[in-house]
């Protein structure tokens, strides 16, 4: 490949890239759970909450969604912080939540996290929470290590006012 072809296929990836949308706003949640293979969710497969509210700011690509309430309250308690932070690419959102709450069992020692990702499509944001152990990988963290909770959302927030 020429290094003139090699600069035109850069500048056209370049060029295809998608801005970030604007997801800021106040999103009312639903969440099912899909999967409880570490017990961190309280909960049976198929248990749904509904009026979860996440305020979700924005600058730029940078993302932060705070989750509002009894359920935020419940994240903070679990993973200490009730707060994604991430980023957003086209109408993709990408965040995280690196818990800080120790936990034990017997020589392993953890922490929860937890991984936000959805769409944006108009008003209405769908996706996944996946809840994960971060262990020192001792043999008494066993199954902890690759273990996951997994719970679906779908949200709206308010109708955005085009341009």
């Amino acid at each position: 490949m020429t290094r003139k072809t090699l600069f035109a296929v850069v500048l056209a990836c370049a060029c295809s890239s998608e801005s970030p949308a604007d997801v800021t706003g106040t999103y009312t949640l639903s969440l099912t759970v899909k999967e409880t293979g570490c017990g961190i969710l309280n909960g049976a497969v198929n248990d749904s909450s509904t009026g979860v509210e996440i305020v979700v700011t924005q600058a730029s690509s940078d993302v932060n969604a705070q989750v509002k309430g009894i359920a935020g309250i419940a994240l903070a308690l679990a993973m200490g912080s009730d707060t994604f932070t991430g980023q957003v690419a086209g109408h993709d959102l990408d965040l995280w939540i690196e818990g800080t709450m120790p936990g034990s069992t017997g020589t392993c020692a953890y922490t929860r996290n937890a991984h936000l990702a959805a769409t944006l499509t108009g008003d209405v944001l769908q996706g996944s929470v996946t809840y994960t152990y971060a262990t020192n990988r001792t043999a008494d963290c066993g199954s902890l290590d690759t273990c996951q909770d997994i719970q679906l959302l779908n949200g709206v927030r308010p109708p955005t006012v085009g341009p």
